[in-house]
């Protein structure tokens, strides 16, 4: 196994270029991960990891995983993490291809900017299951490594593709299910009346919600009944809608 100590390394120089940069992560279509357990959820889930960088000592935990393998020292792994205190390892995965959602209810999400609402999202649908998300718009990277950490390794299990909304809408037609956007107006339905059997749930930005000509093309609008403050975050709406729609299985 070989040993990186310097930090002007050339393989410690991408893997630093891949954490900070979203164009180098699309470029190259890699991104960096941290930590045992989510090095023990990406192996389990069959991830294409690229290659670790770890600590002298840290051998074990490559039991069962055959990637290309490094031993660094404490300043070049800082360089290759953007926790204050880092201890690895670190890897890179191969970003998977994009999987159009083929289940009868999923959730989108538009202009979602904040990583670790997005992130939340993903480990939130996998564990109500409904593992399949909706990119719509100018979503926050999912790559990035606020956002990784966030998904708690859901991203490595979760079905994901990237839509515009005329993308959204004629998916939906053609599967015959009911696009409902997420929204305040006085017209929307409450949650609670909704038939969310076969339905896509539209969540829009934390800002500003759903682009106006999103919200023209969905078959509804649907808002969550709350009192005492003006609205929820974002995760958290798409936490109640994931839940209604699989209560709505039965």
């Amino acid at each position: 196994m070989t040993h990186i100590e310097s930090r002007d390394n050339p393989r410690v120089k991408r893997v630093a270029r891949l954490l900070s940069s979203g164009a180098a992560r699309r470029e190259e279509g890699l991104f960096v991960c941290e930590g045992p357990t989510m090095l023990r959820e990406a192996a389990a889930a069959g991830a294409d990891i690229a290659e670790i960088y770890m600590l002298p000592g840290q051998e074990t935990l490559l039991s069962g995983i055959e990637a290309p393998c490094f031993t660094v020292t404490e300043p070049v792994l800082r360089k290759l993490s953007d926790t204050e205190t880092p201890r690895g390892p670190v890897f890179v995965c191969r970003i998977p291809p994009q999987v159009l959602p083929q289940g009868g209810q999923f959730i989108a999400v538009e202009d979602l900017r904040d990583p670790g609402n997005l992130g939340t999202v993903f480990r939130t649908a996998e564990a109500l299951g409904l593992p399949e998300v909706v990119r719509v718009g100018s979503c926050t990277d999912l790559y990035a490594p606020k956002a990784v950490r966030s998904t708690m390794g859901s991203v490595f299990r979760v079905n994901t593709c990237v839509m515009t909304p005329q993308e959204l809408w004629q998916w939906t037609r053609k599967r015959n299910m009911t696009l409902v956007g997420a929204a305040l107006s006085a017209g929307a339905q409450s949650i609670e009346k909704m038939d969310l059997r076969h339905a896509c749930v539209l969540i829009g930005s934390e800002a500003h919600g759903l682009r106006p000509e999103t919200l023209a093309l969905c078959d509804a609008h649907a808002i969550i009944p709350i009192e005492g403050a003006e609205s929820l975050n974002a995760a958290v709406a798409a936490a109640i809608f994931l839940w209604e729609m699989k209560r709505s299985r039965g």
